[in-house]
C-alpha cells in the first residue's frame, strides 16, 4: 500500500514537471525572446552596434536571426541560431 501511494506521488512529480516546462518553453517561443537572446549573445562576444536585419522561424521552437554586427570598426554579418526548447543561442 505504501509502494503503490509513493509510486502515485513520484509520478505525479515528473509530470508537473512536464507541465512546468512546456509552460516556461511556450513563454519564449517567440520573436521578441529569439531577438534577446541573440542580441545578449552578440554583446557578449564582443561584438557592438547590432542590429537585427531578419528573424525567421526555422521550424517549432527554433528561430534563425540575422544580425549586422560591428567589432574593432568592421561591420560585418552574423547568423544567429536559437532554440526554444532549450533555451540556447549559437552565432555561426
Amino acid at each position: 500500500m505504501r509502494k503503490q501511494a509513493l509510486c502515485q506521488l513520484l509520478l505525479i512529480l515528473v509530470f508537473s514537471g512536464c507541465a512546468t516546462s512546456d509552460r516556461t518553453y511556450a513563454d519564449r517561443n517567440n520573436v521578441d525572446t529569439a531577438r534577446a537572446r541573440c542580441v545578449q549573445l552578440a554583446r557578449t562576444t564582443g561584438y557592438d552596434d547590432i542590429k537585427t536585419e531578419s528573424i525567421d522561424r526555422d521550424g517549432q521552437a527554433e528561430w534563425k536571426v540575422e544580425l549586422a554586427v560591428r567589432k574593432d570598426g568592421r561591420t560585418s554579418k552574423e547568423r544567429c541560431e536559437y532554440n526554444a526548447r532549450t533555451d540556447r543561442v549559437h552565432l555561426g
